[in-house]
């Protein structure tokens, strides 16, 4: 068996198709940045609260990214986009919140523990920007009120 010697110039075009297949193996998705808050109702965290980003204006593609994310004990949140990870896409939005008992599935008729205004994008009256960078939005308070 002869040894096979690889020179210099082979060396050199492999490292640039190395280069060009490792630059195109990018995530395709959407730019995402970290973005949390915090939800409220009468003072108390909104455990279990879903909180979505919508748009704003609208996207009319049936593909529009809706970041979201559930509020946790302490009435924390982060938001997520799915498919694609953790954040949300810069930009402006309206913010959905909803509220639902735990076994919601089970239930025939499920109620929303929240006022109806707050689950609704044309009705409620929260809107924040993600900016291009981590956001930590203001805290969400809504009263029964």
């Amino acid at each position: 068996m002869v040894p096979v010697r690889i020179g210099p110039v082979v060396w050199g075009a492999f490292s640039i198709v190395l280069v060009v297949v490792a630059g195109g193996c990018s995530n395709d998705g959407p730019k995402l940045y970290p973005v949390k808050g915090q939800v409220f109702f009468d003072n108390q965290p909104a455990a279990g609260a879903n909180v979505v980003l919508h748009s704003s204006p609208p996207k009319d593609s049936p593909n529009a990214l809706i970041p979201s994310g559930i509020v946790q004990a302490d009435g924390s949140f982060t938001l997520r986009t799915h498919p694609y990870g953790d954040g949300a896409p810069s930009g402006e939005y309206k913010v959905v919140i909803t509220w639902y008992p735990a076994n919601a599935r089970e239930l025939e008729n499920p109620r929303n523990k929240l006022p109806a205004k707050y689950g609704n994008p044309e009705l409620t009256p929260f809107m924040v920007v993600v900016k291009d960078g981590p956001t930590e939005l203001e805290p969400f308070r809504i009263s029964a009120k």
